[in-house]
């Protein structure tokens, strides 16, 4: 296919016109075929919601569980789209796949670090997933498959590795820290930092701001003189 016009690119006068030809193939097959998948793959979503509408609950995990199955299959349309538009060159791309796939995400969110369900998630604006989060809206427990909705509000921070159980709701402005771990249905309120496993309220996020402002001293042992430096947080 990248070579489909290689033959009249040869055919021309100067260098720069075989490579003006090449290029132009490339791009043209390269955006046919990531529309398609994005296309093709939107209309059997909403042909499956069609057939069985999307739905949070408690389902058995078996081959005759409609809930489960057609769970299954939007799962596998939605990671085959989003694996292909993942790796395009432009990162913003995979913000439209999210939104073409119903799952709510502005193009100003950085999530290309970490990982995410890509079902019942509602990602506010200007948020950023640490390097290796995970956030998940499903979950296996025993025989039964979770969906809980998971809601992430505007400015939040999701730390390195961080685990956002399904259900969990993070307030506006709030920060998740490296390694926390939510509860099922964990509610995080608005503006604060929350650490540990599970995670917990540790400081205000203003209070954080203002401490970042403050001057810092060290001492001399000698003299026991007391001089201030710059500490970069």
């Amino acid at each position: 296919m990248v070579l489909t016009f290689f033959t009249d690119a040869l055919h021309g006068n100067f260098f720069h016109w075989r490579i003006y030809f090449i290029v132009i193939d490339i791009l043209a097959w390269w955006g046919t075929y990531i529309l398609t998948s994005l296309v093709l793959g939107k209309l059997v979503l909403i042909l499956l919601k069609l057939i069985h509408a999307p739905k949070e609950g408690l389902f058995d995990i078996k081959g005759d569980n409609r809930d489960y199955q057609f769970y299954c299959l939007r799962v596998t349309v939605k990671k085959f789209i989003f694996w292909i538009w993942n790796n395009f060159c432009f990162p913003w791309v995979a913000n439209m796949a999210y939104k073409t796939c119903d799952m709510r995400a502005d193009f100003k969110s950085t999530m290309f670090d970490g990982w995410t369900d890509v079902e019942f998630i509602e990602f506010g604006n200007n948020m950023m997933i640490g390097q290796g989060a995970v956030v998940l809206s499903s979950m296996i427990i025993g025989d039964k498959l979770l969906i809980k909705k998971t809601i992430i509000g505007d400015h939040v921070v999701l730390g390195g590795n961080c685990v956002i159980a399904p259900g969990t709701v993070i307030g506006k402005g709030s920060t998740v820290g490296i390694w926390a771990v939510t509860q099922i249905n964990q509610v995080l309120e608005p503006d604060w930092i929350y650490i540990g496993r599970p995670a917990r309220k540790f400081m205000p996020a203003k209070k954080m701001v203002e401490e970042s402002k403050k001057k810092f001293v060290r001492r001399i042992v000698d003299t026991g003189e007391r001089i201030p430096f710059d500490v970069n947080k």
